[in-house]
């Protein structure tokens, strides 16, 4: 799947189609946040929300059960996996990137707002709080970097109706006010419009030609571990680990392994199986000997679920298109490329 690095102009090769789209995204940023403003009790009342519940128990509820999985960490480790090893691994690791970032970036909006969710029996929460819906902020950034990045019409339309329906599950589901989901779509989009504005500048400067392939490693590492000990949050270790052990592998594969996605579609089957088998039993399987910690452990506790979810990143990004390669699963680059 041969998709160009990101440039601008980002949405649209025609400027006012452009212009367009970037006032679109203003204008809904705007408009969520105003609403937030002025009206924030009527957003946060279980009213609204129970009529939304409701739902729940209708043959809609399946619907909205599936769209919630596709902003669910066990299927981005599945999709991100199978498109690192078999579809692009250069967007595979951006779309990584804006994942793991926008992620840390709503646990801390989380930890620093700290709103409780809305109460319904039998309803189990995930552990975080409320405030902005995480689910809903992840389709606005993961899904919206991956329009841009596609720029075709008929993806564009599904990462629309994806947020909108991302928004709703979330209701109908008993996990989030509608203040949350407006909050996810307020704070998600300025996120993508800074991340693809940085990424494009990051190319068309040529910064990572500038550095050494040391000082590229360790900036991989270093950067998230001084991350991990000044933000607040149990989730941040976890993120961070990921983002310093798939940045430290892709970095690295791209300048010593230069494995090729492309290859039979029997051999595809067998590098997603395999690849996917030891992910999770690293993820889950070292959950016991290596835990996370909560939010207030102190940074050697933090440090034992990093590591573990380190190990993930370095696994799929380095050793899995190591022995893929070394497998002859996947063949490898020729022609020896710079980082």
């Amino acid at each position: 799947m041969n998709i160009p690095p990101l440039s601008r102009p980002y949405f649209s090769p025609v400027r006012e189609r452009e212009r367009i789209w970037l006032i679109v995204c203003w204008l809904v940023t705007i408009i969520s946040a105003l609403i937030l403003f002025f009206a924030w009790p009527q957003t946060r009342t279980h009213e609204l929300v129970a009529y939304f519940y409701q739902l729940s128990s209708t043959p809609l509820g399946y619907l909205f059960k599936a769209i919630t999985f596709l902003g669910d960490d066990e299927f981005f480790m599945v999709f991100f996996g199978i498109m690192l090893w078999c579809v692009n691994k250069s967007l595979a690791f951006w779309v990584t990137f804006m994942l793991l970032t926008s992620g840390v970036y709503r646990g801390v909006i989380k930890e620093l707002t700290f709103l409780e969710r809305p109460y319904f029996e039998g309803v189990t929460h995930p552990p975080d709080t409320a405030f902005p819906s995480g689910h809903t902020l992840t389709a606005v950034t993961v899904w919206g970097y991956l329009a841009v990045r596609i720029r075709k019409t008929g993806f564009w339309v599904w990462t629309v109706l994806l947020v909108i329906g991302m928004g709703l599950s979330r209701m109908v589901l008993g996990h989030h006010y509608l203040g949350d989901v407006l909050g996810g779509i307020a704070l998600g989009i300025p996120f993508l419009l800074l991340f693809i504005w940085l990424s494009a500048l990051f190319i068309e400067k040529g910064w990572l030609e500038k550095f050494s392939l040391p000082l590229l490693l360790g900036l991989a590492l270093l950067g998230p571990v001084i991350l991990t000990a000044v933000l607040p949050g149990a989730d941040s270790p976890k993120l961070l680990g990921y983002l310093a052990g798939a940045s430290f592998g892709y970095i690295l594969e791209k300048e010593k392994i230069r494995s090729i996605t492309a290859t039979t579609l029997p051999l595809q089957v067998v590098k997603a199986i395999l690849g996917l088998a030891i992910l999770f039993a690293i993820i889950i399987g070292l959950g016991g000997l290596l835990p996370s910690a909560g939010p207030d452990a102190p940074f050697a506790a933090k440090m034992v679920g990093f590591l573990r979810y380190a190990l993930g990143g370095i696994w799929a990004n380095l050793i899995a298109p190591a022995l893929f390669v070394g497998l002859k699963l996947t063949p490898r680059e020729e022609q020896h490329h710079s980082h």
